[in-house]
């Protein structure tokens, strides 16, 4: 009978593990209030002011906005300190670029048996379910793990944890995008019908069908990104005015 290693974790091991599982529920709390829109793109979060009001250390927060900013919904400056992600412009095109690069050879490439289908089907099928319930959150969700999924037919691990990252910095904007849609449930044939072409081998019609997909996307979200920043602009303008006018009375 093999030997057993005796194992126990110190008071200090536990009180990080602690403190890690209370940096997701953090980490969730601030995720949730993101994407339904709380807390807007651009919008500075400060660590003290926000963990005192959770109830939580500056430590757990800080935990909870690592997590955020792995995940692309955070981002991190120096001189800004913690703020919600912001896609300029040339950060819409940048990314967009680079998923045409990826995806449309990964169709092109896909073969017929694959594991990934089956894996494709699922997320489709949780996709359409979420955008007929307006859970726009899990549609996201489903969305870009079905696109991820795309990227496996490349057969290149380092490739799906750079998309995984890419893709991450579009989830918030893409909430934005369903929620301002004028009729989401116009994006399920979309995704169908990329699914279809790819299991029945219409690779070529399959990339046409992603291309023009990828670009209606990358338009959408570059207006969308574009009435944030007006929005933000104004809201400043107006906090300006106010300040002025308080100063004259």
């Amino acid at each position: 009978m093999p030997p057993h290693s005796s194992f126990s974790l110190s008071g200090m091991e536990r009180s990080q593990i602690h403190r890690v599982s209370i940096a997701d529920q953090v980490a969730a709390i601030l995720r949730q209030r993101i994407l339904a829109g709380e807390l807007p793109p651009g919008n500075a979060l400060l660590e003290v002011p926000l963990a005192a009001s959770l109830g939580v250390s500056r430590n757990t927060m800080r935990e909870a906005m690592r997590i955020l900013s792995l995940e692309g919904l955070l981002k991190r400056s120096i001189h800004r300190g913690v703020a919600v992600s912001q896609l300029s412009p040339k950060d819409v095109q940048e990314i967009y670029h680079l998923r045409r690069m990826m995806e449309i050879p990964a169709v092109l490439a896909a073969k017929s048996g694959h594991e990934v289908f089956a894996e494709l089907r699922n997320e489709l099928n949780g996709y359409e379910r979420a955008v007929r319930e307006r859970d726009w959150m899990r549609a996201v969700s489903h969305d870009l793990h079905f696109h991820s999924l795309l990227v496996r037919f490349h057969g290149n691990q380092r490739l799906e944890l750079f998309y995984q990252k890419l893709i991450g910095e579009v989830r918030l904007g893409m909430v934005l995008v369903d929620l301002s849609h004028e009729d989401p449930n116009k994006l399920i044939p979309v995704h169908r019908a990329i699914y279809e072409f790819l299991n029945a081998g219409r690779l070529k019609q399959c990339a046409a069908t992603l291309a023009q997909h990828l670009d209606d996307s990358e338009l959408r979200l570059s207006q969308v990104m574009d009435a944030q920043s007006s929005k933000k602009k104004g809201s400043r303008k107006e906090r300006t005015g106010e300040t002025a006018l308080k100063r004259k009375v």
